[in-house]
Order: C-alpha cells, then sequence, then structure tokens
C-alpha cells in the first residue's frame, strides 16, 4: 500500500487510472496478474471455471485421452503470453487440493466454464458445475513410465502393450497416481500410473518412452507345491511304505472256477504237465544239435564192413563177367528164390 501511494504522487490522475483500470479488467481478472481478481505470477494463465463432462458439449470420442476443452478468452490471453508449445495445464481441485496435468482440445466451451472427460472428474473428486483450477505449466518429456491395470482382465488381452500403445497415442501428459481409462472392444479398462521419469509428471508428445507394467491389483500367483526334499532314510521308508501297499490280500471265501474236472467216460484225469494250478514249470532242454545237425557227422563219412553185393563184378573191378563166380552170401544160391504170382 505504501508503494501503490507513493507511485499515485508521482504519476498524473489520468495516468494513474489508466493502470488501475488495466490492473482490475486487464491480466487481474483474467488471473495472470496482480489485479484485484488475479494473485497469480505476472505473465501465468490461471483462471478456474465451472467443470462438466465433455458428453454434455457432444465430444465424447475425447474420453479416449486426457485432452479438455476451454473457452475462446483462454486463447486470446494465451496468445499474449510467452508460452511454450505444446500447451499443457495443471488442472487443480481447489477444495481438496488433488491435482492433474492435461493437454488442450479446442477453445469452444462457453465463458466461465470447462469440459474435461468424465474419468478425469473423478479423479479430482468433482461433479457436474463444481469449480476447477485451470493453469498453464510445462512438462519434460518422458522416457519411462510403469503402469499397473486395475483388473486381471486386462491380461485377457491378446497383445495388451500394443493396445496400450495405441491408447496412449490420445493422451498429453502422464501424472503418477491417476487412473486412466482404456476403451477396447467395448469394455474399459482402468489403468493406474505407478512410475514416471524424469518427473511425476511427463508429457508424451513426440516422446520415445519405455513402458513397463505392474501386476494387476487382484493378481494371485498360483500356488506352487513345495519341493520334496528325500534324503536316504526318507526315500527308504518311502519304498518300505509303497512295499507295503504293494502286497495284496489273497481272498479268504470262494474262489471262481476253482472246482476239479471230471471226465464224462469217468476215467482218472491226467494231470498235465504245466497247469496254472501246479506252479511255475521248468524251462524245456533245448538240444542244440535239433538246430545244427552237421554237428554229428561222423568223421571220414560211413565205411562199410562187408562188400556189398555183386562187388567186384564187371566194370568196378575190370575183370570180365563170367570168368568167376559170382560171390554169394554164404547159404544163398543164385535165383534161388521161389516165383510168386502178381
Amino acid at each position: 500500500q505504501q508503494q501503490h501511494s507513493r507511485l499515485k504522487k508521482r504519476l498524473p490522475p489520468r495516468l494513474w487510472g489508466g493502470l488501475a483500470t488495466a490492473a482490475m479488467f486487464g491480466q487481474g481478472f483474467f488471473g495472470g496478474g496482480e489485479g484485484f481478481f488475479g494473485g497469480g505470477v505476472p505473465g501465468r494463465f490461471d483462471h478456474q471455471y465451472q467443470a462438466f463432462p465433455v458428453s454434455f458439449i457432444g465430444k465424447e470420442e475425447l474420453e479416449k485421452g486426457n485432452k479438455i476443452i476451454l473457452p475462446q478468452s483462454a486463447l486470446d490471453h494465451l496468445a499474449r503470453l510467452n508460452i511454450s508449445y505444446p500447451m499443457l495445464f495443471e488442472i487443480t481441485n481447489p477444495s481438496t487440493s488433488r491435482r492433474t496435468h492435461c493437454g488442450v482440445q479446442e477453445f469452444i466451451a462457453e465463458e466461465g466454464t470447462c469440459y474435461l472427460p468424465y474419468w478425469m472428474l473423478c479423479n479430482l473428486l468433482l461433479q457436474e458445475g463444481d469449480l476447477v483450477r485451470v493453469t498453464n505449466t510445462s512438462l519434460p518429456k518422458g522416457s519411462f513410465v510403469k503402469l499397473q491395470p486395475v483388473s486381471s482382465d486386462f491380461l485377457d488381452i491378446h497383445n495388451p502393450r500394443a493396445v496400450l500403445e495405441n491408447s496412449l497415442r490420445n493422451f498429453a501428459t502422464l501424472t503418477v497416481g491417476d487412473c486412466i481409462v482404456i476403451d477396447y472392444n467395448q469394455k474399459k479398462f482402468e489403468i493406474e500410473i505407478v512410475e514416471c521419469k524424469p518427473a511425476n509428471a511427463i508429457s508424451i508428445i513426440e516422446a520415445d518412452v519405455n513402458v513397463d507394467f505392474a501386476p494387476p491389483k487382484d493378481y494371485k500367483e498360483p500356488e506352487r507345491p513345495p519341493a520334496a526334499t528325500t534324503t536316504g532314510s526318507a526315500f527308504n521308508a518311502q519304498m518300505e511304505e509303497s512295499e507295503q501297499q504293494e502286497v495284496v490280500e489273497e481272498p479268504t471265501g470262494p474262489r471262481l472256477f476253482g472246482g476239479s474236472g471230471q471226465r464224462v467216460d469217468g476215467k482218472a484225469i491226467k494231470t498235465p504237465t504245466s497247469s496254472p494250478l501246479l506252479g511255475p514249470t521248468a524251462a524245456p532242454v533245448i538240444d542244440e544239435f535239433d538246430f545244427m545237425p552237421w554237428k554229428k557227422a561222423i568223421k571220414h563219412g560211413v565205411r562199410h564192413t562187408t562188400p556189398p553185393y555183386m562187388y567186384g563184378q564187371g566194370h568196378m573191378t575190370g575183370t570180365k563177367d563170367g570168368s568167376s563166380a559170382p560171390h554169394l552170401p554164404e547159404g544163398e544160391t543164385l535165383f534161388g528164390g521161389a516165383g510168386q504170382s502178381l
């Protein structure tokens, strides 16, 4: 107040009135100066609007991202400021101090109103018509983000990484603690931002961001059976138990087909050499000479002890026929047999 009074005494009344009017209806009125309705940093966009869902203006497609709609006066004020592009904003709920970050899609809202995606209203704990504070900001380009699905149903998607990369194209910023909503195959999946680098709030416009996934919040790992550690004594005990279990008790009652057979003619039944009732029989003796008879061949062949019949006659000895009487066995005569009729 002392500075204002000194400045008022030095300046002419006409110039002082112009400065006071500019402070009231200029930057101060729009929230960027030090006027009666301002209080922000000079050269900064800082406004409060009534928040409504984007569906109220017929922009349901903006529910797939985090871009808002501001009035035309916001564009006029931003054009006079030396701000960096792309235009990024910090959205704050004045009553709860919850905040997030977003981009801007259009400047077609009614004066004094702002349209946000419905999931952003839920994150900020806002209802339709509540006041929201919008300030311009600049965020570093992101290099890493860690996401955590709220439900394990997100794992049922065939290629969740490709679906997520395609959905993040509609987002301008990512803020730690936000729970974004992804619409895929007529289903909505909630994804929580767990970690961002190099800051808690990053810009992903034209940025190469590495994406990592954390297990879903309701995911439970399958229980694994404890590893079986069997020592020598434990192994022997298991073997004894298995042998005891393998012992089969013989039935004490009547057996099926347990009687003895009888012949129709009344004769005694010969006991077979092999029968299931007699138990196992001895292995048959196999003679190797049955398969290899040549092993029994007589050395130097078979020799006659007596000369064969007519031996020494004719061409066998070189003597002429009739030169000597034929050799006959004792007690036999040549042609001495009796004839018989056919």
